[in-house]
């Protein structure tokens, strides 16, 4: 494998992360900004009542790529074994992330956690974006 394919997958699966998440905050920041919502959120993201400070968005693009290199490589090793061509490998690939990771922590979380269940479903389908797009740059990325 490729060490430049694997770190340019995992910025590019950075930006999109970023830019999904940054959209669907921005959709549901009825949410975020609500005083009886205001406990759920870490001290990083929320250390007062306002806006994320900048560590947090830095923290979120450190996870991004690493979930982002983590997932290019899970890409790398699987691709055969993915059904499609060239992109479609990507956007299965990415289908089946969704399914065995998002949808699974969503559905627990419903169990476990008191989220409102809005957000909880706004955040699965931010992670399907996410997750098919990220697949279809690594198929395209990665050879």
């Amino acid at each position: 494998m490729n060490w430049k394919q694997l770190i340019f997958s995992g910025l590019v699966f950075m930006i999109v992360a970023f830019i999904v998440h940054t959209i669907g905050s921005m959709l549901t920041m009825d949410y975020y900004t609500n005083p009886a919502y205001f406990c759920y959120w870490s001290e990083l993201m929320m250390p007062s009542n306002g806006p994320p400070g900048m560590e947090f968005f830095v923290a979120s693009l450190i996870v991004n790529f690493a979930i982002g290199v983590t997932y290019a490589g899970g890409y790398f090793m699987l691709k055969k074994a993915i059904p499609g061509k060239e992109y479609m490998k990507g956007v299965n690939f990415g289908l089946l992330l969704f399914l065995l990771i998002a949808l699974p922590y969503t559905l627990t979380s419903v169990l476990l956690l008191s989220f409102p269940l809005g957000l909880l479903i706004a955040w699965t389908l931010e992670n399907l974006v996410i997750y098919v797009l990220g697949g279809a740059a690594f198929a395209k990325l990665i050879q």
